[in-house]
């Protein structure tokens, strides 16, 4: 005959549980701090589990019991990073005084974000083919990889997206360009400072290149119109 758990026992049980996955996931994401850093400094391909191993200060054996394999650390590395950035822009308090001003608050976190991530991002990204996972030896997770990244790009894209609708809805933004088309202009100038960053093996000034971004989204290529 079973015998039945009481409710203390059943209670007892599930803070069990929940503390020991509370362990799991802080280890876990322990050991993709550590690859934050050992990405970026050797690349994907010349990584090896030992040595974010080492960076973590774990052994190789036990990453194990984390994580399958490198590819699978880089996929969960892919999947917090990309939830991080997203969920920062979509809960960002910016000013409602005007456009220009909340595209220059968004831009400026975007820019600092992206370079905090440089070195990591620079090591394992295309900016040229504007494909961030698309290496073949990412195997069985390349798929997954890729669209985790357009589903991020898509997100942020969202963000910039919303601050143009509503520049266009007050007037700020009179462009005859459809509020797609401007998103995907500015997006574009964004990734390729990125890329520049990456061609360059370095990171340029944040606030020169949020400045150019305005200067050339508010005033295009001619400047402000000019007053007789």
């Amino acid at each position: 005959m079973a015998v039945q758990k009481s409710d203390f026992g059943v209670r007892m049980e599930e803070l069990k549980e929940t503390r020991e996955k509370a362990v799991r996931d802080a280890k876990r994401n322990l050991i993709l701090d550590a690859s934050v850093k050992v990405f970026g400094e050797k690349g994907f391909h010349e990584t090896r589990l030992e040595d974010i191993a080492a960076q973590a200060g774990f052994s190789k054996a036990s990453l194990y019991n984390y994580y399958e394999d490198k590819e699978s650390i880089f996929l969960h590395l892919a999947i917090r990073e990309h939830e991080r950035l997203c969920d920062k822009f979509e809960t960002l308090d910016l000013p409602k005084d005007s456009f220009q001003s909340a595209l220059r608050t968004f831009l400026t976190v975007l820019v600092h974000e992206m370079g905090a991530r440089f070195a990591f991002i620079a090591a394992v990204s295309n900016f040229q083919t504007g494909v961030f996972c698309g290496h073949e030896t990412f195997g069985k997770h390349r798929e997954t990889l890729i669209k985790q990244f357009q589903t991020a790009v898509a997100r942020i894209q969202e963000q910039i997206l919303r601050l143009v609708s509503q520049a266009k809805s007050s007037g700020e933004i009179r462009s005859p360009l459809s509020e797609q088309a401007i998103t995907k202009y500015i997006s574009s100038i964004i990734r390729g400072i990125m890329y520049e960053w990456k061609i360059k093996g370095k990171m340029g000034d944040i606030t020169v290149e949020v400045n150019e971004i305005l200067e050339f989204v508010c005033h295009g290529a001619t400047g402000p119109a000019q007053t007789a």
